[in-house]
C-alpha cells in the first residue's frame, strides 16, 4: 500500500468542529416536496413493490435504461437522461437487454426524517436488485460490480426530470439507496442484546440508514463527508445508538471487518477508509479507532443517560469534536441536562 497522506494528517479532526451549530432542526431541501407530494398520492400507502420502478422510471430514465458497457456515453442516454426525451421500447430493446429486477415486490420507498433534513430512501432486500439500482443511479447505468461488503449508497446530484421541471434546471436529487442485510456481514450471536436474526435484520436496517444520515448531517453541518476512520466511528456510534441503544467497541470493530482481536481482515470494510495511508499507518489508524471505540463505550456504561434519543443530536456534536489520536473528552460539563429537539 502506498502512502500518499501522513498518519497526522489523517488525524486531523472536522475542521471546522469547534464552530457553533445553526438552530436544529433545519429546513427540508427543497426537492423533498416533490418526494413528499408523490408519496401523499399514492393511496395505498408507503410506496412499495413494483410501483417503486413503474413511478419512477418517467422521471428517473436511468431506471429504465439498459446495463451494458457505455451505455452512458451513447445518443440513447443522451437524449433520455440528460435532455429528458422519450425513446420507445424498440429503442430500449435495441440498446440491449432490460433491467430484471429479482424481487421488484419488495422494493421500497419514504422519507427518512432528520434533524438536518429528511431523505428519500429506497430499500431492497435483494442484493441485485440493489446493485441495479447503485449501477442505475450511481453510476450512470454502467455495470459496475460492487464490493460484496457495500449495503448502502448516498447519491447526490442526481438528474430527474421531475425535479428539473418543478424548480428549474439546476435541480438535481438526492437520496439514499438501502439493501437490507446484516450490517456489516456481522451475525446476530456477535450482537449484545440481540435475540435472533429476525431482530439483527431489522436493526441493521435502522443503524445502516442512521449512518448514511450521519455522513449527510456531517456535510451539510461542517462541510466535510470523508473516507476516513473517524467518520465511521462517528456514524456507526449513531448509527448503534439509534438502533440498539447502545455503542459496543468490539461490535464496531467487527462491522468494520476486524477479527475479535481487532486486526484487519483481508476484503473488509477498514480498507475503505485507509487507501491514502501506507501499511504501517494503516494499521496504526485502525489500532486507534478502536482505542477511541473502547473509551465511547466505557463512557456510555458510565453515562447511560448520553444514549438517550433527546441526546442524538448533541451527542453528534461532541462526537465530531473528537479526533483519532486524542484520548475521547469527557461530556462537557456546562452542556444542559437535555438536548433533544
Amino acid at each position: 500500500m502506498a502512502g500518499q497522506q501522513s498518519l497526522v494528517d489523517y488525524c486531523q479532526g472536522f475542521q471546522r468542529a469547534s464552530e457553533s451549530w445553526p438552530p436544529l432542526p433545519l429546513a427540508d431541501d427543497i426537492t423533498v416536496d416533490w418526494w413528499r407530494q408523490l408519496l401523499a398520492e399514492d393511496p395505498s400507502g408507503p410506496l412499495q413493490g413494483d410501483r417503486v420502478v413503474e413511478t419512477l422510471q418517467s422521471d428517473l430514465p436511468q431506471l429504465r435504461l439498459p446495463q451494458v458497457p457505455g451505455i452512458s456515453r451513447s445518443e440513447l442516454y443522451r437524449r433520455l437522461v440528460l435532455r429528458g426525451e422519450e425513446a420507445n421500447p424498440a429503442e430500449l430493446l435495441a440498446a440491449g437487454p432490460e433491467p430484471l429486477w429479482q424481487q421488484g415486490n419488495a422494493l421500497k420507498l419514504w422519507l427518512a426524517p432528520h434533524p438536518c433534513g429528511a431523505m428519500p430512501v429506497l430499500s431492497t432486500p435483494n442484493w441485485t436488485d440493489f446493485c441495479l439500482l447503485v449501477n442505475a443511479l450511481a453510476h450512470r447505468c454502467e455495470p459496475v460490480a460492487l464490493a460484496h461488503g457495500v449495503h448502502a449508497q448516498a447519491v447526490s446530484g442526481l438528474i430527474h426530470w421531475g425535479l428539473i421541471r418543478r424548480f428549474g434546471p439546476k435541480s438535481r436529487a438526492r437520496l439514499i439507496l438501502l439493501h437490507d442485510a446484516p450490517y456489516g456481514s456481522v451475525g446476530a450471536s456477535e450482537v449484545p442484546g440481540c435475540p435472533d436474526a429476525a431482530s439483527w435484520q431489522q436493526a441493521s436496517t435502522s443503524l445502516r440508514l442512521e449512518h448514511e444520515l450521519t455522513h449527510l448531517a456531517t456535510k451539510r453541518l461542517l462541510g466535510e463527508m470523508r473516507l476516513n476512520l473517524l467518520d465511521e466511528l462517528v456514524a456507526d456510534c449513531m448509527g448503534m445508538v439509534a438502533a440498539l441503544g447502545l455503542f459496543d467497541a468490539q461490535l464496531f470493530g467487527r462491522c468494520l471487518g476486524l477479527d475479535p482481536n481487532g486486526d484487519p481482515l483481508a476484503g473488509g470494510r477498514w480498507g475503505t477508509y485507509v487507501t491514502e495511508l501506507d501499511t504501517g499507518d494503516a494499521r496504526r489508524a485502525i489500532g486507534l479507532v478502536m482505542d477511541r471505540a473502547q473509551e465511547l463505550q466505557a463512557l456510555f456504561q458510565a453515562n447511560p443517560k448520553l444514549l438517550r434519543p433527546d441526546y442524538s443530536v448533541a451527542r453528534l456534536q461532541w462526537l465530531c469534536q473528537q479526533r483519532l489520536d486524542q484520548v475521547i473528552s469527557d461530556w462537557p460539563a456546562s452542556a444542559p441536562d437535555n438536548h433533544g429537539l
